[in-house]
């Protein structure tokens, strides 16, 4: 999914979104992908403090991923794993009913949570399917500051080490909202935002047909059926 265009570098970027996108979302939305720090207290923390969790939580977060990429050799084993991120580091609802906008509301119970289950398998889907990439990546921390109110967003920049792929400015926006968990809410890579390109493709096929939810839903699930495909016969 994700398409990318009118960039001012649309070769380098679409290189590196198509290796990064889905699987450190959701997530990327998807992450994502996601806790070490799921249940940590922030009751009488500093905003500093704040900041220096949401930085560590994204390093955990590539850390565990890198490990998983090392160590898990099966397609089941791959696909738990990616799962298992998706749960501590996402809240994959609150993307999913944002990544519609105004359909969400409009909506019935049936659509939503037909959505919900498609979305989701899509975004574990694409996760486990680009797991082997990161045996060759390397991150490195660039820089975190508190954004707004409820708002932190950490910078850093990946690194193929195979030097297929060129280097990258990945930043995240952690959602820091008083007296909640921190959680990885959208992923950019070169200035352009995941979630937000994600809202503007899923809207524009319910908006190609007639408003419904339905197409989306039919679309996304062909999507997963045909990932899943492709990382069990890899």
């Amino acid at each position: 999914m994700f398409l990318i265009a009118s960039l001012k570098q649309p070769n380098r970027l679409m290189s590196v979104l198509r290796i990064y996108h889905h699987a450190v979302m959701v997530g990327v939305i998807a992450v994502a992908m996601l806790s070490m720090l799921a249940s940590y207290s922030y009751a009488s923390e500093t905003e500093t403090d704040r900041t220096q969790a949401a930085a560590e939580m994204v390093e955990n977060l590539i850390f565990e991923i890198q490990d998983i990429a090392a160590n898990v050799s099966t397609q089941d084993e791959i696909y738990l794993q990616a799962d298992h991120i998706i749960n501590r580091y996402f809240k994959y609802e609150t993307l999913a009913s944002f990544s519609i906008g105004p359909y969400w509301r409009k909506a019935t119970d049936e659509q939503k949570q037909r959505f919900l289950s498609a979305f989701r398998e899509v975004i574990v889907e694409q996760a486990a399917n680009n797991f082997d990439y990161f045996r060759s990546l390397e991150y490195r921390f660039l820089s975190a500051e508190k954004k707004g109110e409820n708002w932190i967003i950490i910078n850093g920049m990946v690194h193929d080490t195979t030097g297929q792929y060129p280097d990258a400015v990945v930043s995240w926006r952690i959602s820091d909202k008083t007296g909640q968990e921190l959680y990885i809410f959208d992923l950019s890579f070169e200035n352009v935002s995941m979630l937000l390109t994600q809202k503007d493709e899923n809207m524009a096929v319910i908006r190609q047909n007639k408003g419904s939810l339905d197409a989306l839903n039919d679309l996304l699930e062909k999507r997963s059926i045909e990932l899943k495909q492709a990382r069990l016969e890899n």
